[in-house]
């Protein structure tokens, strides 16, 4: 959360690519910091101390990154640029679950410092690779400095027949100036307007994520599983994992192909269905629970899985990048992002009290809660959340600054009355007009 905070003044004073490279820093020295914490005898406040520094490096990661490769992306493809986040973040997951598992049995200082150096190999590779990758090119048309975005944007657009930097540039500039004409660029323009609105979005798909069990899951899943009677739980927990990678890595291409509102509802359908059904068989079967029963609740757990890491996980991501506008770009998902993490504190925290025998004692009548919320996230979605598949992040802002309806948003034709002029930065104004459906 202190991450999330600190992401907007480094970002839009900074840039994307200072926000990586303090990111990865970050995370360097968080590690180094934790691994030395047995160096002459064990001190468990270093230990917490390099946790905290490691955990405000995932906070800026996780508006620096998906902002950076959202300004990056085509629009037809930025679902699948956003995705990259959330493919790494799961490959990491079982790469360390692995590693946890074949290093249990040891008893020696090894065993934990394996495995939180484990770590150290991403943010490396990130910091390294940094130095060669562009700027992005809307920060710096945004910032002024056209040379520079000429540079980036020769760089990312190298080989494209009949692509022209300037018009590019001329266009970016054009659409920034309309923003700013309605609206000053503010650290609190969030609170304003359409960035009102926009944010409540982002800060809803967000916490909704979380809401339907995201953070339970990931932090409780052994437990859960646990309570409805499983056994041999590592195998089962890899088995999900794998089974969510395959999902995400599916969302490369599903996303840009069939848009964000279906997917979106469909996949919480689903997954509020399959969290009934599971927490309705262990209501009904309580400790004697048969084999069929078990087998049945598992199978929902795996469906579960694999329709939530195909749209909630990787689409909540693409979805917030997206919406926020160029004037609060990052204000917008720093508020959305920061949001999440205190949901899930709070459901972290609170879990273990909720579910426990001589405290709540919901044991695995707990997923009712996430299924409420999924259940919830389905109207959310149809009421607030627009289509923008294949919009550019230029068009999505007119159609926002425009007031457009939610259910407007793929009727709505986007066009200038002067294009030509307003291509090369002259005084064209956007405008819209909706099509006959």
């Amino acid at each position: 959360m202190i991450g999330c905070a600190l992401a907007t003044p480094i970002g839009r004073w900074g840039g994307r690519r200072l926000g990586i490279k303090l990111m990865a820093i970050l995370a360097l020295v968080g590690i180094i910091i934790q691994i030395t914490a047995s160096v002459r005898g064990f001190r468990y406040w270093q230990l917490v101390a390099g946790k905290v520094v490691n955990s405000i490096s995932m906070g800026i990661a996780a508006n620096v990154v998906p902002l950076y490769n959202a300004e990056l992306a085509p629009a037809p493809l930025r679902g699948a640029v956003v995705n990259i986040y959330q493919a790494v973040q799961i490959v990491g997951v079982i790469v360390s679950t692995i590693a946890v598992y074949k290093l249990n049995t040891r008893t020696d200082d090894l065993a934990w410092q394996l495995c939180i150096g484990l770590q150290f190999i991403a943010p490396a590779f990130l910091f390294a690779g940094v130095w060669f990758m562009p700027e992005s090119p809307r920060y710096l048309v945004f910032q002024g400095k056209h040379d520079e975005a000429r540079k980036a944007l020769e760089f990312l657009n190298a080989g494209v027949d009949g692509f022209s930097a300037d018009d590019e540039i001329a266009t970016l500039s054009a659409a920034y100036e309309h923003e700013k004409a309605i609206q000053k660029p503010s650290i609190f323009a969030v609170f304003k307007g359409s960035d009102r609105r926009r944010a409540l979005i982002a800060v809803g798909v967000m916490c909704l994520q979380q809401a339907q069990g995201s953070s339970y899951m990931t932090n409780y899943i052994v437990l859960f599983l646990i309570a409805l009677g499983m056994t041999d739980v590592f195998k089962i927990v890899m088995a999900l994992y794998c089974l969510y990678l395959a999902a995400i890595l599916c969302s490369f291409y599903l996303p840009d192909r069939f848009g964000r509102r279906p997917m979106l509802m469909l996949g919480a359908l689903v997954c509020a269905t399959a969290l009934t059904i599971t927490c309705g068989i262990n209501v009904a079967y309580g400790d004697a629970i048969t084999s069929g029963a078990q087998k049945a609740g598992l199978a929902m757990i795996f469906i579960w899985y694999f329709t939530f890491g195909l749209v909630w996980s990787p689409l909540v991501w693409i979805t917030c990048s997206e919406v926020c506008s160029a004037r609060a770009r990052e204000p917008t998902l720093s508020v959305a992002t920061f949001s999440a993490f205190g949901t899930s504190l709070i459901i972290t925290l609170v879990s273990p009290y909720v579910q426990d025998p001589g405290y709540g004692n919901l044991g695995g009548s707990i997923g009712f809660i996430w299924a409420a919320f999924t259940w919830i996230s389905i109207p959310f979605v149809y009421f607030f959340v627009p289509e923008m598949k294949g919009l550019t992040l230029e068009q999505i802002d007119v159609l926002f600054d425009a007031k457009t309806p939610t259910r407007r948003f793929g009727a709505t034709q986007l066009f200038l009355d002067d294009e030509a002029g307003a291509a090369r930065g002259g005084s064209g104004k956007a405008s819209l007009k909706e099509e006959e459906e």
